[in-house]
């Protein structure tokens, strides 16, 4: 279990992250169908900041304690020994559990490509077109032959263009009409313009789960969840659910019920920072720069991606922040015997190698600092 559970904790940072995936559904989608090459290319010299390596620790020291910032001055502290947290909060159902082992069983998943069937709602499907206004073509507005997946009433695309796929069969070619909203931002030209695209259907994808058997628990679950049966599994799946909505309603306790006297924007911004060089190393690795792996997500520019990440980074900054005040009232020491009573029989090396002894000991102390208030708090 606490192999598992440390996820929980080195997931903190990653709350940034969601935030951008998130907001950018829309506009990507729109894009791969309908954006000019000229405007994906254009505009991506502005300069990052960035150092491209992401520096976790940044700001702590090695007792994982924010330097320089006295964190008792900022915060006026609920009675947090006296919480009360919701039941509701806390609670875990069945099917959230078989939700979360379904997510689990799609790493498992085979897929196949299916032909012989009518599109549905809901389908995966692989398409290529052609897009034309008043008969003649426009960059972007084609695959060029590559084939694009989308899901039906998840993936975004202009007008009702993915709905007109529902009742066509793989092998068919046919016209899809659409409507260009005005303004349309990521191409100006095309804003309020009737469309054409000429679709070809390639195929539908079907996903097939896994059967959950003993043995495929065995042979797949065993380390990453210390289970050798359905029985464990799902016992250990339900545990890890539980002490995440714990921790959860912990943390919402205590930023809705603390006092703030100021969160220092210092400390947003290098954790602001954390983020930017996040995703300019990710972006190496696709041998781009920063504003062109940004644009895939529909962020503009680095700008654009600080002012998205803002308000979730300062909800990192607060939790710091309470949990030093709290540990500090409480005389919690993050020390080595911490670690190890949190990791158990983990090797965490490489967990220090990674983040860094400071953003190591402050998770493990957010981890700390729940679990007090949690076994003291009352539910209702």
């Amino acid at each position: 279990m606490k192999k598992r559970r440390c996820l929980w904790l080195f997931a903190v940072l990653l709350v940034m992250s969601l935030a951008v995936s998130g907001c950018s559904s829309d506009d990507t989608s729109e894009t791969s169908a309908t954006d000019s090459t000229e405007e994906e290319s254009s505009d991506s010299s502005s300069a990052s900041s960035s150092s491209g390596t992401p520096d976790y620790s940044a700001g702590l020291d090695d007792d994982g304690n924010l330097e320089g910032i006295d964190v008792a001055s900022l915060v006026t502290l609920p009675d947090y020994k006296n919480a009360v947290l919701s039941q509701s909060d806390v609670e875990v159902t069945d099917d959230d559990v078989q939700a979360e082992i379904d997510l689990i069983l799609e790493e498992f998943a085979e897929t196949s490509e299916v032909t012989d069937r009518a599109v549905e709602d809901g389908d995966t499907v692989n398409i290529d077109y052609v897009g034309s206004i008043d008969g003649d073509e426009f960059d972007g507005g084609s695959t060029e032959g590559a084939g694009t997946d989308v899901t039906i009433g998840v993936t975004s695309y202009i007008d009702d263009f993915l709905e007109q796929l529902i009742g066509h069969t793989p092998g068919e070619t046919f016209d899809v009409e659409v409507t260009f909203p005005d303004p349309y931002e990521n191409n100006t030209d095309l804003s309020g313009k009737d469309a054409v695209f000429e679709v070809t259907i390639n195929y539908i994808t079907e996903t097939t789960l896994p059967e959950l058997t003993d043995d495929f628990v065995a042979e797949n679950l065993a380390d990453s969840y210390d289970s050798t049966t359905v029985e464990e599994f799902e016992a250990t799946v339900r545990g890890e659910l539980e002490t995440n909505s714990q921790y959860d309603a912990v943390w919402d306790y205590l930023i809705e019920n603390t006092t703030f006297s100021e969160v220092p924007e210092s400390l947003v911004e290098e954790l602001l920072q954390i983020s930017v060089d996040y995703y300019t190393q990710q972006a190496s690795y696709y041998s781009l720069d920063l504003e062109e792996y940004l644009s895939y997500y529909g962020i503009e520019s680095e700008e654009a991606l600080r002012e998205e990440l803002w308000d979730t980074t300062e909800t990192t900054a607060k939790w710091y922040i309470i949990a030093q005040a709290i540990a500090e009232a409480e005389g919690i020491e993050t020390d080595d015997a911490a670690l190890e009573a949190f990791f158990g029989d983990t090797d965490y090396s490489t967990y220090l190698e990674y983040y860094g002894t400071g953003y190591v000991k402050m998770q493990v102390r957010i981890h700390d600092v729940a679990t007090l208030i949690y076994e003291t708090a009352t539910l209702e």
